[in-house]
């Protein structure tokens, strides 16, 4: 019987937490932390998976799926294929990862899409990669409700150093830029990347309806971001506080961009963006940990250049750039009561 094996990576955003939901750009990082998605198909209608990680174990038919709770990701995925498979199809699915859950490296995103690519195989469909990350997405988030972006699904099925616009047509290029090794920070602080994000962006929403009281012209993709702070020294809403964090986040992703189409990174610059889009994170967005932030300063103090929140904050990960320094910045974070680890660029979505 015919076996389908898929795997796809988990990613760091190094530029541009909370502005792919806002539909701006982002640069995504695939690294080697990897989601694996192994079936045997079967023609007795069922479908069984394992999830070896959490040592759970489903069945269902091969019909229409109830969706039963908010990241039922499983039957979001197969929902948007079941019309197209055999009616007696059936699968036995292994699903094993080493990508952390919650820590800002994109673990349901990368599920989804290798989810998505498992099915789309076996459906004989043969979509491209673009049309693989846009039903991920759709998976994840338009079926789910959930409030999130498309730039995990895209970072996930693409791989490597990726540039892409948030937006119709979603336009994206891959970036010639090498990364070795990169070190993830784990605060050990749980957070709630759902809530977190649909809070956000009301808030957001909320920050674009009180600027457009003084500007009818406002548009997220152009506005100066002086003119918003000066509008703000007025007005010190949380919403154009919010306002402020995207579009300096949204001015940092644009200079990253023009920096790595030059061929390379150039280190002083590249963790001056990194430690500016921190800044933003920390200052306007108020989801930089009292424990994240000291361990930053750790980490810095050991070697490394530049260091950024990873993910929607307040708790989990961070990024430190630390060029020769990796091995004391890992230290410096476990002896703050973090932990770390290296990860490097990885490809994107492998069928074996």
């Amino acid at each position: 019987m015919r076996e389908i094996s898929v795997s796809t990576p988990g990613r760091v955003c190094l530029f541009g937490e909370d502005v792919d939901y806002m539909n701006l750009e982002v640069i995504t990082l695939a690294v080697d932390r990897r989601i694996t998605v192994k079936g045997r198909i079967t023609d007795n209608g069922k479908i069984s998976i394992n999830l070896k990680d959490s040592n759970k174990e489903l069945e269902f038919n091969n019909e229409l799926q109830t969706i039963k709770s908010k990241r039922d990701y499983i039957a979001s995925s197969f929902n948007l294929y079941q019309p197209f498979l055999k009616r007696n199809f059936g699968a036995e699915i292994d699903v094993s990862s080493t990508i952390l859950i919650g820590k800002g490296l994109s673990s349901s995103s990368a599920f989804c899409s290798a989810l998505v690519a498992f099915f789309d195989k076996a459906a004989k469909l043969n979509s491209s990669k673009k049309e693989l990350a846009l039903k991920a997405y759709s998976a994840e988030v338009v079926n789910l409700g959930e409030a999130g972006g498309m730039m995990d699904h895209f970072a996930s099925i693409f791989g490597n150093v990726l540039y892409l616009e948030c937006r119709d047509p979603y336009f994206f290029e891959k970036l010639n830029v090498d990364f070795s090794s990169l070190v993830i920070g784990d605060s050990l602080e749980r957070k709630e990347t759902v809530e977190t994000i649909r809070k956000r962006k009301n808030e957001i929403k909320q920050g674009i309806e009180e600027i457009k009281k003084e500007n009818q012209n406002f548009n997220l993709l152009n506005f100066p971001l002086k003119e918003i702070q000066e509008i703000y020294k007025k007005n010190s809403t949380v919403g154009l506080r919010r306002l402020i964090g995207i579009c300096g986040i949204r001015d940092v992703v644009r200079k990253g961009y023009h920096l790595m189409k030059q061929g390379g990174t150039q280190k002083d610059k590249f963790s001056e963006l990194i430690n500016n889009h921190n800044t933003f994170q920390q200052k306007y967005f108020e989801n930089v940990t009292r424990k994240m932030q000291n361990l930053i300063e750790k980490s810095k103090e050991a070697g490394a250049l530049g260091c950024k929140l990873l993910g929607s904050g307040n708790g989990g990960s961070f990024l430190a750039y630390a060029p020769g320094k990796e091995k004391e910045v890992i230290e410096s974070i476990s002896k703050g009561g973090g932990d770390a680890y290296l990860v490097c660029q990885d490809k994107g979505l492998q069928y074996s």
